[in-house]
């Protein structure tokens, strides 16, 4: 049977540098052409199909649209991390998909991405170059038919320099999560695959030093990666990888059999050498021999493994074959990768099973999320401030703004700019000159869809690498620069046209950066998703929360001790204020105070306390930017007997939502249960209830009462605020205390007793 061959329309996801590598191997290629492509940035995909040269290359704008043309297959070339949704993005839609290597940052990943080849009746292979090399697949079949006998060792090596992409704090090269890992998943899976082929054996145990020798940045994984093998052949071998190599890049091979050796490096004009005693006189015996083989030193043995790699795809689909080189093979070179990532972590040997064991139950992210943290860094290097940040969580917050549907999320308000950025401007700030400045020059923050984040700050401030946890830094002058700033990055993020969140309090000129005439987002009100951020606590937020908490109890009980008739209300916030920054506050979020029925939100007018007076002092200090919410109702003299009753009764409506509050539980169901339940036992009582969270902000959000009530139910580490109040003598007297909810129930925060106080006469 005569198979007619045709020429397979090819699609590109992500215009990188990688491309050059397939345009320039394909470029006479009678089985393949590029004629589509996608970038998330759309105006990186038109830079590339206007530098293209071999034909016309149709940009999409949307991966659905490209897939929905007649595109045959897809060459997938986007940071690591991404490739599993791709794949199985085109295996849906039927496209036969070459995939950059490493096939996926998971064991998980590329298991899905197989099963979704199968299920959609694709082909799947993964773009490993070094698979294809004409020199190792000579030395495959050299060693296949004998020549070095039975492999005892190997050694192998890969160097380049990408110094400059892991220099990048932020940028995907080298991040455990979106590359994968550093140096090691990067070129092991070179290595991996290459060894694992021409052994013909697949490597069970690997044992890995890693290293930061050249980059300081503690969120990056290793620049550098040394490794023990075995292999059940019973082979054993090294291989070492680096990131730092200050010379052109090559890779180099040393096999030593029981009858021979041979070595390889791609600098060399003739890349193999080999040392034979074989009796298969297949080659010179005794003497170093250099077969004739398809190569040229670096760059140019990379388009001719491309070619001959893309193009045998290219006949896969044509003839209906599975690739030579599987997905399976891949996948088996990121469980190595793994398994040296474990190694490393754990100080001992690993074995691949254990990796495989663990993706069984879905957990070999946690391989990856350990990463960065393990690796020293060489103390030579000098020393990088990184801040962990307080409050916000990069997995939160990108799933937030992949639920509401957001490319881009800007904060503008001093509370979310710092929530998202570390940097400074809040009032409580030990100097608040970015919050006093800010309507001159102008500081916000913004994160993409995928938690990576940003900032723009007033350039005067020099010390956003030791306190702010944003990515990076943009410093300017003035509102014309912040326009510029934020505009240059819409274009370099690739979302001209796509939807960016602001607050309702978005000032005019961000509004206007990002509107019609400059890069025309879709702008959406996206208050709610700061809410919906900052209202799951870190353990660190409610430890700063506690403290300032117990900071308030003391300033407050300073008060009461104090509290005698004559005193003003001026005397009494006197006292306040010099207790809270006694015992270590940042400076305070409130000091309201009534005495009987003055206004508690105004005081300091001079108001006289008086015997049978209840002062009611309602304090809040700020501890390392987080708030606190107490009160206290006090009285010089006996309580009345109708005040105390309707405390005891305010304490029972509190502890019937204390009682019942925890995890899954519905907010406004239990608010509506409980007024219900209190009108029950006191139907003279006109209580109301107000429940707040609480953290940079005194009222983050209203959760349930009369100020308002959520639809949704109450999770772990969420920190609020449960009050009660009643109507007394034409005036409110109350109950107020702070919770947090824990994995069974919610535990309270505050200490005072809030019976009133009584103080003798």
């Amino acid at each position: 049977m005569v198979v007619t061959m045709r020429q397979l329309k090819f699609g590109v996801v992500g215009g990188g540098s990688a491309f050059n590598f397939h345009v320039n191997g394909v470029r006479d290629s009678k089985l393949l052409r590029f004629t589509a492509i996608y970038d998330a940035n759309t105006e990186n995909a038109k830079k590339v199909a206007k530098r293209f040269k071999d034909g016309h290359l149709e940009v999409f704008e949307t991966l659905d649209a490209m897939l929905d043309s007649d595109i045959d297959a897809v060459l997938v070339m986007v940071p690591h991390a991404y490739h599993e949704r791709i794949v199985v993005r085109c295996a849906q839609k039927g496209k036969h998909v070459l995939c950059e290597k490493p096939m996926g940052t998971t064991v998980e990943a590329c298991r899905n991405m197989i099963a979704a080849a199968r299920a959609y009746h694709v082909k799947l292979m993964i773009a490993e170059n070094h698979r294809f090399l004409p020199a190792h697949t000579w030395i495959h079949d050299a060693v296949k038919k004998g020549l070095i006998g039975d492999v005892l060792m190997v050694r192998a090596y890969e160097g380049v320099n990408e110094i400059p992409g892991l220099s990048v704090s932020g940028f995907w090269k080298g991040d455990p999560i979106k590359a994968g890992g550093g140096s090691l998943m990067d070129m092991g899976a070179h290595k991996f695959a290459a060894l694992e082929y021409i052994l013909g054996s697949h490597c069970t145990e690997v044992t890995a030093v890693l290293a930061k020798q050249a980059i300081n940045l503690p969120e990056k994984a290793e620049d550098n990666a040394f490794t023990i093998l075995r292999f059940d052949s019973g082979a054993i071998g090294e291989m070492s990888v680096s990131f730092t190599q200050m010379t052109p890049p090559f890779n180099s091979l040393e096999i030593f059999g029981t009858e021979g050796s041979i070595f390889e490096n791609h600098a060399w004009e003739k890349p193999v050498r080999i040392y034979s005693f074989s009796k298969a006189k297949a080659v010179p015996q005794q003497e170093w021999y250099e077969p004739e083989i398809e190569h040229a030193p670096f760059p140019g043995y990379y388009p001719i493994s491309v070619r001959h790699e893309d193009e045998h795809f290219a006949r896969c689909i044509l003839e209906d074959k599975e690739p030579e080189f599987s997905p399976e093979d891949a996948m088996s070179a990121i469980e190595c990768i793994l398994a040296g990532y474990l190694s490393f972590i754990e100080k001992r040997p690993v074995a691949r099973q254990e990796i495989i064991e663990l993706a069984d139950k879905g957990q070999t992210i946690r391989i990856l999320e350990r990463l960065a943290k393990s690796i020293p860094i060489n103390p030579k290097l000098p020393e990088v401030k990184s801040v962990k940040p307080v409050g916000y969580d990069r997995k939160r917050a990108a799933a937030i703004m992949e639920k509401l549907d957001l490319d881009l999320l800007i904060a503008s308000a001093p509370v979310n700019t710092y929530y998202l950025s570390g940097l400074p401007v809040l009032h409580s700030a030990p100097n608040p000159i970015l919050e006093a400045l800010a309507n001159q020059y102008p500081n916000f923050a913004m994160i993409r869809r995928e938690g990576e984040g940003s900032m723009v700050h007033w350039d005067v401030f020099k010390s956003t690498q030791g306190l702010c946890w944003a990515a990076d830094a943009i410093g300017v002058h003035n509102q014309k620069d912040a326009q510029t700033a934020l505009i240059s990055k819409v274009k370099k993020w690739g979302l001209i046209g796509k939807r960016v969140g602001v607050e309702s309090t978005a000032p005019k000129f961000i509004i206007d950066a990002l509107g019609p005439g400059n890069v025309n987002m879709k702008i959406i009100e996206a208050d709610s998703a700061f809410q919906e951020m900052r209202l799951i606590k870190t353990d660190e937020e409610v430890a700063r929360i506690a403290m300032a908490t117990a900071i308030t109890e003391k300033a407050i009980m300073k008060c009461v001790k104090a509290l005698k008739a004559g005193m003003t209300d001026n005397e009494l916030l006197d006292i306040g204020r010099k207790a809270m920054l006694e015992e270590g506050a940042d400076g305070w979020n409130h000091l309201t105070l009534s005495i009987g029925g003055s206004d508690p939100e105004a005081p300091g007018v001079g108001t006289v306390v008086r015997m049978g007076d209840i002062v009611r002092l309602d304090f809040g200090a700020i501890y390392k930017n987080y708030a606190a919410d107490v009160n206290a109702e006090v009285i010089i003299g006996k309580a009345p007997e109708k005040a105390s009753s309707l405390i005891e009764g305010l304490l029972e409506f509190q502890g019937h939502f204390e009682s019942r509050i925890k995890p899954g539980v519905p907010m406004r169901q239990l608010g509506e249960e409980t007024i219900g339940w209190y009108k029950g036992k006191y139907p003279e009582g006109i209580a109301f209830c107000i429940g707040h969270s609480i953290g940079l902000e005194c009222e983050d959000l209203h959760l349930f009462g009369a100020m308002g009530s959520q639809d949704r139910l109450f999770e772990k580490n969420m920190v609020f605020e449960i009050e009660a109040w009643e109507n007394y003598e034409g005036y409110l007297i109350g109950v107020e205390d702070c919770y947090v909810v824990t994995d069974s129930g919610c535990r309270k925060m505050t200490t005072l007793d809030k019976h009133i106080i009584t103080i003798k006469e």
